[in-house]
């Protein structure tokens, strides 16, 4: 079979289109309660506050990227948990590659550029309306190629997949079921890992706060080779989950 038949750019186009088309006031009103909060949020800190110089757009930033993009990413594929959306949906006219590679674009690339865009213009014009209301109190500009920005884009890279993992093979309340699933394999995890590791972190508390006493141990070698899973390996794993998850809903 032909590369066309799995990968094609103007289908992809049109299914992001489709998509768009279909999200757009969701993803507008998301924006306007957003910002409408985080302005707000500015405004309290400043009457409550007592810095003379506020730098919480860095955060604000962050957090609202995070939060904001897990919920549209537990959107995707939305319509799988309808019967006659899912058919309809299924019997589009694209591979599973396209619609996977669609419904990825917009939930992670476009949400991180939009709001990115959005969030700098958003942080001009309340700078501006918050200076002219408390003129004793700088407002810091807001950096984008910033270090909490920046690591801020870096995680949601990387975790983004997980809720999609969840939008494919959960139905209905995506957003909640993938945290609870979180929860309960970070659990696991955690005890996993205690029983484990028990006789290597047998240490007092002085020698396990140095670093370099830690350091070339295997608990370090093991959270190095865990921090490389985690930046390497977690959001390959949760895209391919999410693509084969797909694929079996078409069968």
């Amino acid at each position: 079979m032909k590369l066309t038949n799995y990968f094609d750019i103007s289908r992809i186009s049109l299914l992001l289109k489709m998509e768009f088309c279909r999200s757009r006031k969701a993803m507008l009103m998301t924006f306007v309660i957003t910002f409408g909060f985080l302005f707000i949020g500015l405004i309290l800190e400043s009457v409550f506050g007592f810095e003379k110089v506020i730098k919480s757009h860095q955060g604000s930033y962050a957090a609202a990227l995070i939060i904001g993009g897990f919920i549209l990413s537990s959107l995707t594929f939305n319509d799988l948990s309808n019967p006659l959306k899912r058919y309809n949906y299924l019997m589009l006219p694209a591979s599973t590659l396209e619609k996977f590679l669609s419904m990825w674009l917009l939930a992670c690339v476009s949400w991180v550029v939009m709001f990115t865009l959005a969030f700098i213009v958003y942080a001009l014009a309340a700078n501006t309306i918050a200076h002219l209301l408390f003129s004793n109190i700088t407002y810091q500009a807001f950096d984008p190629l910033g270090k909490i920005p920046m690591n801020a884009i870096r995680y949601y890279i990387v975790l983004q997949g997980i809720f999609m993992v969840g939008a494919v093979h959960f139905k209905g309340y995506v957003f909640p079921k993938t945290i609870f699933a979180l929860l309960l394999f970070s659990i696991v995890c955690g005890i996993i890992f205690y029983i484990t590791m028990s006789d290597l972190l047998q240490l007092n508390g002085e020698y396990i706060n140095e670093y370099s006493a830690i350091k070339g141990t295997p608990l370090h070698k093991a959270w190095i080779f865990t921090q490389w899973l985690f930046w390497w390996m977690l959001a390959p794993l949760c895209w391919g989950i999410t693509y084969f998850g797909l694929k079996e809903q078409e069968v």
